[in-house]
């Protein structure tokens, strides 16, 4: 099931899922469409405060017992973009430069930007209990002597409930420690696909079969096959999503 909707009011009942599964988008790094709702493109603060809404949405619409699986990325302030790619006849020819974000170009640095978005969500309630590594095995592309830092080669996966007594089949662990290896996909028609072994290890950890699952930014839907795959039902939602409002009673 995929639902045209605003990540941040989502137009579904209270406490019907029993997990959410989710990558928002980037703060600063592209851009996916003309929509006024994309999430990321403006200031750092409007980007915190766009989590803050999400946080609270969410959390409403999680049962008591359920996880959300938070995935995000960094972004460095000063960044020149991507360069040659973007001019006539490059490889991105036509298509929206790298740095979409309000930072202070002045200041070479990380903004933290997982963890700032974190402690937004601890402070509308929830419990942040945990967060891994997820090791990708490969370098992000660009030029280390430019940089000046060693490589990224990771980003974070945090994991939040909204009670102390959550769910958490811990059988069903794939890698027993906070550091996850695996790599990040390729192709699926998205500027950010999301990979399937991302969802294919948090839904078991969270969920039991005929159970439902959220990805409130759906992008690729790559959470929403997953979970039905899984015999969970997947519920997708996407501001750019093809198709329209579905009703809920198609799902129990």
């Amino acid at each position: 099931m995929i639902l045209k909707s605003d990540a941040r009011e989502i137009p579904l009942p209270d406490g019907c899922f029993h997990s959410i599964v989710t990558s928002p988008p980037y703060f600063g790094l592209r851009k996916y469409g003309n929509s006024d709702l994309e999430i990321g493109t403006g200031s750092v603060q409007d980007y915190l405060e766009d989590m803050e809404k999400c946080a609270k949405e969410w959390n409403r619409l999680l049962d008591d017992e359920g996880l959300l699986w938070l995935n995000l990325g960094d972004t460095a302030s000063g960044s020149g973009g991507a360069g040659g790619d973007y001019n006539k006849g490059g490889s991105k020819d036509g298509k929206p430069r790298y740095r979409q974000g309000e930072t202070d170009r002045a200041k070479m640095q990380w903004l933290n930007i997982p963890h700032r978005v974190v402690e937004v969500f601890v402070d509308c309630g929830w419990l942040y209990r945990a967060s891994i590594t997820w090791d990708k095995g490969m370098l992000r592309p660009e030029d280390l002597k430019h940089a000046r830092r060693p490589g990224v080669s990771s980003e974070f996966i945090f994991m939040l409930a909204k009670d102390k007594g959550h769910r958490f089949y811990e059988d069903q662990l794939t890698e027993r420690g906070n550091v996850w290896s695996f790599p990040p996909a390729k192709g699926r028609g998205h500027l950010a696909p999301f990979p399937e072994e991302l969802p294919l290890r948090c839904i078991p950890l969270s969920t039991r079969p005929g159970e439902n699952v959220l990805d409130p930014f759906s992008g690729s839907h790559t959470t929403v096959e997953v979970a039905n795959r899984l015999l969970r039902n997947g519920v997708g939602c996407d501001i750019y999503a093809e198709g329209d409002d579905l009703a809920w009673n198609t799902i129990d």
